[in-house]
């Protein structure tokens, strides 16, 4: 994955430069429950950032048709000169209002290092190739299936 440098870092909006994230990750589904997890290392070159290494690991359960539910922990070492290595706790899911189109929603708070409490709210949208029950792995493996996420 690569986040490209489209803020002004000056306006502490990113950080001025393209970097990188190369994750190897792995997912085994049975039944109503998923689980996912794996490592990767960033690679980020701008100004007082560092490269580092993470990891994390996500249980989930389909609620139904509509919603699945789910908990992970993820850590990362430290991604600033001044930083500490951090591990988080979020829980979270989607509610799936089509099946290719989605809501997605998180929020968490660090339990070791640096104090971080996060959220997030998304879309997911998904086009091409018919909808099968393995979408979870269209997302993250990159199959034929084209899709759009956005948090």
């Amino acid at each position: 994955m690569a986040e490209f440098a489209t803020g002004d870092a000056d306006e502490a909006l990113g950080n001025g430069k393209t970097w990188w994230r190369l994750p190897v990750w792995i997912q085994k589904s049975w039944g109503q429950w998923t689980t996912y997890g794996g490592g990767g290392y960033v690679i980020n070159r701008a100004a007082g950032q560092t490269n580092y290494s993470f990891a994390g690991w996500l249980l989930q359960k389909d609620i139904g048709e509509k919603w699945t539910l789910g908990g992970e922990v993820f850590a990362r070492g430290k991604d600033t000169e001044d930083g500490q290595r951090t591990t988080l706790m979020n829980f979270g899911g989607f509610y799936k209002f089509t099946p290719d189109f989605n809501l997605l929603f998180t929020a968490g708070h660090s339990v070791s290092g640096e104090k971080h409490t996060i959220a997030s709210l998304g879309l997911w949208w998904a086009f091409g190739a018919a909808e099968s029950d393995e979408h979870k792995i269209a997302m993250v493996s990159g199959t034929s299936r084209w899709s759009l996420s956005h948090q």
